[in-house]
């Protein structure tokens, strides 16, 4: 059959076909990154990544700021602080202002200068409303230069290869 133009309309455009297999290759995409991985290694890489990320994000914020920032770390959980002429303060408004959390799956072990870090070191004795006016100390501190503390962070999954990362906040893949 013929259109008035004079060409055929049986089958489809090349455009058509394009923008299908587009949609298809997107569906299959969110597919497979909502799938859980039961693979340690893969969990590894995600935890890696989110925490050089928000490491990164610190660095950059102290850089532009101007102002020393920090980040107390204690049981799986991440705050960050930023100091001031009254000391450490928490940051509440911006990127910074939301919590890092790990997978409890994942192990870490931070050590700064050569130093395991303990759960107990740089935190309030007492988490309640006088803990704002204990001292807090972060491990780690971000320098408005763009310098960090010296540290190596260890994660590591039961079953699996232990990933590790230092200041240089740099990934190398295995």
């Amino acid at each position: 059959m013929t259109s008035s133009t004079g060409r055929s309309e049986a089958g489809f455009s090349l455009l058509e076909l394009m923008v299908v297999i587009f949609i298809i290759g997107l569906l299959s995409g969110v597919a497979a990154l909502t799938l859980p991985s039961s693979d340690g290694g893969a969990l590894l890489q995600k935890q890696r990544f989110k925490l050089i990320g928000s490491l990164r994000s610190a660095r950059a914020e102290a850089v532009f700021s101007g102002h020393s920032l920090g980040l107390l770390w204690q049981r799986q959980r991440g705050e960050f602080y930023v100091l001031t002429a009254d000391g450490w303060q928490k940051i509440v408004q911006g990127v910074l202002a939301k919590n890092i959390e790990l997978d409890e799956r994942v192990q870490t072990e931070l050590s700064v200068g050569g130093e395991v870090v303990s759960e107990d070191i740089g935190k309030p004795s007492r988490l309640d409303e006088d803990a704002s006016e204990q001292q807090i100390n972060p491990q780690l501190v971000f320098l408005s230069d763009g310098q960090i503390s010296p540290f190596e962070w260890l994660l590591s999954t039961s079953g699996s290869e232990s990933l590790a990362f230092d200041e240089q906040l740099t990934v190398e893949q295995p």
